[in-house]
């Protein structure tokens, strides 16, 4: 961003922003684009009334005073001449304390219109719900109106409507002003009929209610002039400069919670997951906080401080206790009400919907009235050290976000913002003459899901010839960063193992299972290929230097890569980059309120953004209430699906008889969205409401049913089956292209996903759902036929021994010697389960979250007597 989106930032946006809020909800409730216009203008000209009140009063009072001074500023300029001129007029200003800066007062209520102007600008001339709307005479709010049409020529008449209502009230505020004045304003008009002549029809409509609403204005204070006695005394808003340094310093407190200290704590929890979105340049994610900081300082120290300004004297001793209750009030609300709703996305919207229940309402709201009203009354009744406690606290807030600034920079320094190769670069040599081994991994997918998509779509059991399903299968740990050495590596890197092996670090264990097959594979002689290493070196945009200390091993970044020149995706990486900048600050503030309120700043993930509540071209709003309907596109999953997708391209046939390794990772079946059925294709917008209801029977197959309780089990079945489609493609052009009879192919996911779809995988006495852990588990050996099932009880780790299998005799870890097997699969399984999921850092030895459980189970994950918690920790 350049500098001047910076000030943007800092004195646009706040205003923006309030248009924004009013906007939406006036929308959301009358459903009238118009209406919600005529709203906004109402909502803002009375909100800035005592604004314009008090520049009308200056302007008045710097007329005046210049009126007073004309006779003996005439003469002065009538009897001398250049510096003696000077010097004479000078000494008269300073006798009459009246300073050449004050000119800029007679420009007061310009000064103040810009900011507004250019926040109103911004919000309604991108606003893209105007788009196509009418609204009376006018056929579409978002051009310009073209009312008026002489022949060919088209005429707007709305910019000059909205001009002769400025001009004339323009003179009836100028009464009694010279000539100079007048035309001082009838240019201004002009000149917003220049800059709004060919812009949005709503965006002038807006301005002509406000133009509207300034002539009714001066037609008031023009007839109803107050009497001599009430008139307002000078400077009567002034007030003292203790009182103001309370004020600015509870100012402060708000600015830095909610613009600093809580957008850090997102940032240095979720670090690298912030880093790229897809489509445009990378960048580091601590650089949001400079735009949210920036709009926080605007909100609450220049445009609050503002307002507070320019009320009465009555009202600001009650201001200079109410502010710091409400900066004591919102570090309460984070600090001690900080609620949350499953995991928060890289687009800050929840996992599940924001629902608080009553009584938690009820006793949030009586803490925060008992903080209020405790905190106005103390420093109403204090005579000092007002200062000093307001002081420490805010001390305390910057000190905690210093904390978090420097950690989110600590974690974020250092990590790769980068892709290792573009995409021409990508190749997957596959050999007709020889052996290929393939091993897929789908992040997420879970396994019970492919019955009812084999059901639903039977032709997939055909594109999946060969293939058996092992059902009956566990990952060892709960997430990614626990599952994923076990599945590459073996039981060697299971949980439990890992602690063992408390000499080296977390990352470089991880990094080593990742290696384990391609290093086996390219010592026998294999070509080997490797796709996405999944959370390599502890980086979400994985880090392949991993494999630089072995030039047999080709590895790539294929994610984000094979997007490169999408134009949707490019479009949707800027307008991701674009919601971080505004709703960092909404979520810091959100934060800070009762949770009364905070769904109506949230507004399903939102944020009271209207392009992203309405609009049908890009991203996804929220992961929304209803089922089966979406509005937006999800960049993440369009761009892991257009890996799939690209496997054709990217697979080159080689009849050398060399044989081929090929390994990767994919998030189609973890960045989740709803998919158009029954196409199973992204869309902008999805309504699969009719086809779901239709066939809800696809659901239940031999007795068992899958119960679609929400968004998130649909999103996750659509996308599994998107995946299925896919890969059986890819399959297609395997046997096109004589690739697949000579080929093994391994699908397995690091884990599942607890949604209490199925009963049987409910377990009471352990209050969990084995659903998160029973990902699909896919295996085709060379040469196999039919789409079998299997009830053999598998867990992930048996991945390095089934790719193994017939190829390598009695092989062993390259990098400890020890034999990998499935001997440990005999008895229990120890399974680490962390209630947490947070990402580990790379500095740990173990697994060791404050939360953490270990489970067992053996032989059979549907029988409950099967299932046990493991004491403590392992040894």
């Amino acid at each position: 961003m350049s500098f001047f989106d910076y000030l943007f930032f800092l004195f646009i946006e706040p205003l923006k922003l309030l248009f924004e809020v009013v906007f939406f909800y006036a929308y959301k409730f009358s459903n009238n684009a118009g209406i919600s216009i005529v709203v906004i203008s109402l909502v803002i000209n009375i909100l800035v009334l005592p604004l314009y009140k008090r520049a009308d009063r200056l302007e008045k009072e710097q007329r005046e005073k210049k009126l007073s001074m004309k006779p003996w500023t005439d003469k002065i300029k009538a009897a001398f001449k250049g510096d003696e001129r000077v010097m004479m007029l000078q000494a008269y200003y300073r006798e009459n304390n009246y300073k050449t800066t004050s000119v800029f007062k007679e420009s007061v209520s310009l000064f103040l219109q810009i900011p507004f102007f250019m926040a109103a600008y911004s919000f309604l001339s991108g606003l893209k719900l105007l788009q196509g709307v009418s609204l009376g005479p006018i056929t579409d709010l978002g051009a310009p109106d073209a009312l008026i049409s002489i022949g060919s020529l088209s005429i707007n008449a709305l910019p000059i409507l909205m001009t002769l209502i400025n001009i004339v009230s323009s003179f009836i505020y100028s009464e009694k002003g010279n000539v100079k004045d007048k035309v001082k304003l009838v240019l201004i008009a002009l000149v917003f009929l220049v800059l709004l002549y060919n812009s949005p029809a709503g965006l002038v409509f807006y301005w002509t209610l406000n133009n509207v609403f300034s002539l009714g204005k001066n037609i008031v204070t023009h007839f109803h002039k107050p009497s001599p006695e009430k008139e307002p005394k000078k400077d009567s808003f002034s007030f003292s400069k203790k009182s103001f340094a309370v004020i600015m310093l509870s100012c402060a407190v708000l600015a830095v919670l909610s613009g600093i200290m809580i957008p850090s704590d997102v940032i240095s929890e979720n670090p690298t997951e912030l880093i790229k979105p897809f489509g445009v340049d990378p960048c580091n994610p601590v650089l949001y906080l400079l735009s949210s900081a920036l709009t926080a300082i605007g909100t609450f120290m220049i445009w609050t401080p503002l307002f507070i300004i320019l009320t009465k004297n009555k009202a600001h001793k009650y201001l200079e206790g109410i502010m710091p209750a409400l900066a004591v009030a919102g570090v309460c609300n984070y600090v001690l009400f900080n609620k949350n709703f499953g995991n928060l996305s890289k687009k800050l919207i929840y996992e599940y919907s924001m629902r608080f229940e009553a009584k938690d309402i009820i006793i949030n709201l009586i803490v925060n009235a008992v903080i209020i009203a405790l905190i106005t009354l103390v420093f109403l009744k204090l005579k000092k050290y007002k200062r000093f406690i307001i002081g420490v606290i805010l001390a305390g807030v910057v000190a905690i976000s210093g904390i978090n600034v420097s950690l989110s920079l600590s974690m974020t320094v250092g990590h790769n913002y980068s892709y290792a190769n573009d995409s021409d670069q990508i190749v997957v040599p596959m050999t007709s003459t020889g052996k290929n081994v393939v091993v897929i991994m789908m992040d997420r997918m879970i396994s019970g899901y492919i019955p009812y998509i084999m059901n639903e779509r039977p032709e997939l059991t055909e594109q999946f010839d060969g293939f058996t399903y092992y059902h009956n299968t566990i990952s060892l740990g709960h997430s990614t960063n626990n599952s994923v050495p076990s599945l590459f590596g073996g039981y060697e890197y299971s949980p439990a193992n890992l602690n063992k092996r408390s000499d080296m670090l977390l990352v470089d264990k991880h990094n080593e299972a990742l290696k384990v097959l391609p290093t086996i594979f390219a010592n026998n002689g294999w070509n080997v290929t490797v796709g996405d290493p999944p959370y390599a070196n502890y980086e979400w945009l994985s880090d392949v230097s991993i494999y630089d200390d072995d030039d047999r091993i080709n590895a790539y970044n294929m994610t984000g890569v094979l997007t490169q020149g999408n134009p949707v995706l490019t479009e949707l990486g800027e307008e991701y980059e674009n919601r971080l900048n505004r709703n960092l600050f909404c979520y810091g503030f959100m934060k800070t309120l009762p949770y009364l309120f905070q769904p109506v700043i949230y507004s399903q993930g939102t944020y009271d953004d209207m392009n992203l509540y309405t609009d049908g071209s890009r991203n996804v709003t929220a992961l929304s209430d209803p089922l089966h309907t979406q509005v937006g596109l999800e960049e993440s999953q369009l761009a892991s699906r257009l890996v799939l997708e690209s496997l054709d391209d990217i697979t080159e046939v080689r009849d050398d008889g060399v044989n081929c390794f090929f390994m990767f990772d994919n998030n189609t079946t973890h960045d989740i969205c709803l998919l158009e059925e029954p196409s199973y294709t992204p869309a902008v917008v999805v309504d699969n409401t009719e086809y779901d209801l239709e066939h809800m029977d696809r659901f239940t197959v031999n007795g068992r049913t899958m119960h679609m309780d929400d968004y998130l089990s649909y999103a996750h079945y659509e996308c599994a089956m998107s995946t299925c489609i896919l890969l059986g493609e890819w399959f297609d052009y395997l046997r096109e292209n004589g690739l697949y009879d000579n080929t093994r192919i391994i699908i397995a996911a690091d884990h599942g996903y607890a949604f209490n779809q199925f009963d049987d995988l409910m377990l009471p006495e352990l209050d969990y759902d084995a659903e998160q852990l029973n990902p699909v588990y896919l295996v085709k050996d060379f040469g196999s036929t039919g789409f079998t099932v299997s009830d053999e009880f598998m867990t992930i780790a048996d991945t390095p021994s089934l790719a193994l299998e017939g190829i390598v005799e009695s092989p062993e870890n390259p990098f400890t010697g020890k034999p990998i097997n499935m001997d440990a699969k005999n008895g229990d399984q120890l399974i680490y389960i962390s209630g947490s999921g947070s990402v580990l850092t790379n500095n740990g030895y173990k697994l060791e979250e404050a939360d953490r459980r270990w489970f067992t189970v053996h032989d059979n994950i549907y029988d409950n007597s099967n299932w046990g918690q493991y004491p403590g920790d392992p040894e």
